[in-house]
């Protein structure tokens, strides 16, 4: 009994441990969320312009989250082919689709973008200028 007293509170210190170490770092969600606000603050939108950056945002993702998920699984498609011996003519008409999909995708970033930059004045329409091509251009956007 007391063996697995001691398996409990070691346990539980070890959780604790590993509970405040988590909480040094912040989340994804948390460093994506400061990410735009300080976006929003770098091109210095208003109150009001972030309220319907926020609204156009939603739209934008609940319009491109489908295109993303038929682009990956068009690309499953492809390389679940490499096993079958899938040949050219097929590899090639699915990459025919998803370059299709990647061109609608991109097609609505921009007229995103677009719709977005209208919202601002000539002064934070400068500013977005400089800093819409670091945001679509960084790493690992999309998961």
């Amino acid at each position: 009994m007391l063996f697995l007293v001691i398996i409990l509170v070691a346990s539980n210190v070890l959780l604790g441990y590993l509970l405040m170490q988590s909480n040094g770092k912040p989340s994804e969600k948390k460093r994506k969320n400061t990410e735009v606000s300080a976006w929003y603050a770098e091109v210095g939108l208003e109150q009001g312009q972030i309220d319907s950056f926020k609204i156009f945002k939603e739209e934008y993702f609940n319009d491109i989250k489908p295109i993303w998920a038929e682009t990956r699984q068009l690309k499953d498609s492809l390389y679940k082919g490499l096993y079958k011996g899938d040949d050219d003519s097929t590899s090639k008409s699915i990459l025919l689709k998803i370059s299709q999909k990647n061109l609608e995708a991109d097609t609505r970033t921009f007229a995103h973008f677009s719709k977005l930059r209208r919202f601002c004045t000539p002064e934070q329409q400068t500013r977005f200028d400089t800093i819409i091509p670091k945001l679509v251009n960084r790493t690992g956007r999309r998961r």
